[in-house]
């Protein structure tokens, strides 16, 4: 059965048409975070809320509260989300020696690791609590907020939810507790909420590498740069990739950088697909997309498109070229071409999978599929797959510069 439920969903994932991109949502990320727990009564109710929406957090945990609770913190880790400290014994780490906050540190990042086997743990300090010995003094990187709903109030679920969307923003850092009625109430609707509004849910770990923040001991972190903003050095994660498919003129900037960050148009993707191809002719024996004017700079490569199947157009036979490129869109478009090109066999036995695959559309299936059993695993996606966000010029750079490595 379900083989016979795998060959009908490939079939018609090969039937059907790429989207448009212009109804996906934009790239714009948020994290999730709490704090003081693992509480026996009220984590499982936030666990039970995030495995049902498909979401992970970031949980900041009291080293002391751990024993006993080890089954909820093994949950916790195994459903993706990220699991960090909040010290042993939740105390403000500015009354404490150098050498209490190194020892209250150490003790519940040997608990932690004991219990999940993770290591390397983010730091929150309680009620926020620091200074410039403070961060010194913890050895780890530090993670404040940019949404604290409650503000240290008692704060009814339906109002942490209308503050909290109220005041959430690209890039952000949203504080709850795992610890009281209203927190565990108020999770379902703030993610809801969210969702609605175009937001993606990744971990604090996840959102700054996302945005190109390479988190460094002692360094206070309460947001990550919003979209666009960030990653926009030649430093980057794809620094290699970029500069490999630079070189070699299959994506060039604008004249004012690169912007590995920027999201990848269809125009821009047909073009450097049919560069990375070896600029395939076109017959010409299909019709042009009918928004696609003659002199624009990407129309040869638009008619190689279509004739060759790589971007089929969307139900008006219209290219939209100005609109962005989903990643699992970008990934179909290559398995097309990877299979004109004869070169999609299989090639491992264990392909990438995430937690979000889920969310991959029907169409898309067989073509994110393809390149995962090619071999292809991003760097950048170590949590999620994200299949509905934008596709960077960064990810565009590290997928095709794999691909040419083939």
């Amino acid at each position: 059965m379900k083989k016979l439920f795998r060959c009908l969903a490939i079939a018609l994932a090969a039937s059907l048409t790429i989207v448009s991109a212009a109804a996906a949502r934009p790239a714009k990320l948020i994290a999730l975070t709490f704090d003081d727990g693992p509480s026996p009564e009220y984590t499982p109710q936030v666990l039970d809320v995030l495995e049902r929406k498909q979401v992970n957090a970031t949980f900041f945990l009291v080293g002391r509260w751990l024993s006993g609770n080890e089954a909820i913190l093994r949950r916790m880790a195994a459903g993706g989300n990220q699991i960090a400290s909040h010290t042993w014994d939740h105390v403000e780490l500015t009354e404490l020696s150098d050498r209490e906050i190194q020892k209250s540190v150490a003790d519940t990042a040997a608990k932690l690791t004991e219990i999940t086997g993770q290591t390397g743990f983010m730091v929150r300090p309680p009620c926020g609590s620091r200074s410039p010995r403070v961060l010194q003094a913890i050895g780890a990187p530090v993670i404040l907020w940019s949404v604290d709903a409650a503000a240290g109030k008692t704060v009814p679920a339906k109002e942490l939810v209308r503050r909290t969307l109220s005041r959430a923003s690209d890039g952000g850092i949203i504080l709850l507790h795992d610890t009281t009625a209203a927190n565990a109430d108020a999770v379902e609707g703030i993610i809801d909420g969210l969702h609605s509004r175009g937001y993606e849910f990744v971990t604090v770990g996840e959102l700054l590498r996302l945005r190109g923040v390479s988190p460094q001991s002692g360094v206070l972190y309460r947001k990550a740069p919003a979209a666009g903003n960030g990653a926009e050095t030649s430093g980057t994660w794809a620094s290699g990739a970029i500069r490999t498919m630079a070189d070699r003129g299959y994506m060039t900037g604008d004249g004012n950088g690169w912007h590995p960050g920027r999201a990848l148009s269809r125009a821009q993707a047909v073009t450097v697909l049919w560069r990375v191809g070896g600029r395939m002719a076109e017959n010409g024996s299909e019709p042009a997309f009918p928004d696609v004017p003659q002199s624009a700079y990407y129309a040869r490569a638009a008619a190689w498109a279509r004739e060759n199947g790589v971007l089929r157009g969307e139900k008006d036979g219209s290219m939209n070229p100005n609109a962005p490129v989903t990643r699992e869109e970008f990934y179909v478009m290559l398995a097309r071409l990877a299979r004109r090109k004869g070169n999609d066999g299989a090639r491992t036995d264990k392909p990438a999978a995430y937690p979000d695959d889920a969310r991959i559309d029907r169409w898309a299936l067989l073509g994110v599929e393809t390149v995962r059993n090619m071999g292809f695993s991003s760097r950048n996606d170590v949590e999620l797959f994200r299949p509905r966000d934008w596709t960077t010029r960064a990810e565009a750079a590290e997928v095709l510069n794999w691909y040419i490595g083939l």
